[in-house]
């Protein structure tokens, strides 16, 4: 009876021992993580510079109202040169590409011949859900994504009334920055702003209100008539009409007779000693 009270009291201390020898090894672990976390805290704490953090974060709460004054400062300066290319001050030329009623399939092929030639260009475009993808490749290669109604409906009731006009161009808008974030700031009027007839003026207007101004064409391709084109090509209709110092030339990327004619007019306009710059709201082409 002694004995077995001996080997019981014995296997009590050892199981105890056991215990006391795991809880300390898991201690002991514990311990070692917790001084090897805090080290690398002490660490990260010596590495990192508040200040530069807080400066980021005003910038990244900021950055649209940067990404706005420096865009403000780069378009204040292309309107100088406008200004001083309009008073016979230096011999550069400024040629305006811009392509009305897209987004088409056309459109990309477009795209890359405008990449092709590191040339940026204004699109005004349309309404189409179809076309999401084009209109941030629009926007991501820094062309101008420009207003030109949602439905461009001209039969249909589009200069019915100042109001309709402005829905149409407003629908757009919220349709394109949800797309893209950028938001339009040129409206082309469908046919050109003569066709709103008596409306132009209110139109004109409330656009202004909106923060819009409209641009209309000093040249063009023909491209968007079939009895121009059948007057003649789309490449001779721009060599005579395309003669002023600053060109607004208007074309229509739904037409391969004008993307196939693109190239040798950029080549053209470039013996000439044209720059090309996309369109924008500070532009003297504006109103």
């Amino acid at each position: 009876m002694e004995s077995r009270n001996n080997w019981l009291f014995r296997t009590i201390i050892i199981l105890e021992c056991l215990s006391v020898i795991i809880i300390g090894c898991f201690l002991f672990n514990s311990y070692n993580k917790y001084t090897k976390l805090k080290k690398e805290n002490d660490s990260l704490k010596k590495n990192i510079d508040l200040k530069d953090i807080n400066s980021k974060i005003d910038f990244y709460k900021n950055i649209e109202s940067i990404i706005k004054e420096e865009y403000d400062s780069y378009y204040t300066n292309i309107n100088k040169l406008e200004n001083n290319i309009l008073e016979k001050k230096t011999n550069i030329k400024i040629a305006y590409l811009t392509f009305d009623d897209g987004p088409y399939d056309l459109t990309t092929k477009v795209l890359d011949k405008l990449k092709e030639n590191n040339i940026r260009a204004t699109f005004f475009v349309l309404g189409k859900e179809k076309y999401k993808n084009t209109y941030k490749r629009i926007v991501n290669e820094g062309h101008t994504l420009a207003n030109h109604t949602f439905y461009h409906n001209i039969r249909y009731g589009l200069y019915s009334s100042t109001k309709n006009f402005i829905n149409q161009v407003t629908k757009l808008e919220d349709f394109l920055y949800d797309i893209t974030g950028y938001k339009t700031t040129i409206v082309r009027m469908p046919g050109g702003s003569s066709t709103a007839g008596v409306l132009k003026k209110s139109i004109e207007e409330e656009l202004h209100k909106k923060g819009y101004n409209y641009v209309d064409w000093t040249c063009e391709t023909g491209d968007g008539s079939r009895k121009k084109l059948e007057e003649k090509d789309n490449f001779t209709w721009y060599k005579d009409t395309c003669k002023q110092d600053i060109i607004v030339l208007l074309m229509h990327d739904y037409n391969e007779e004008t993307y196939k004619s693109l190239q040798d007019i950029i080549d053209d306009l470039k013996k000439k000693n044209y720059i090309f710059l996309p369109l924008h709201n500070k532009s003297v082409m504006v109103k």
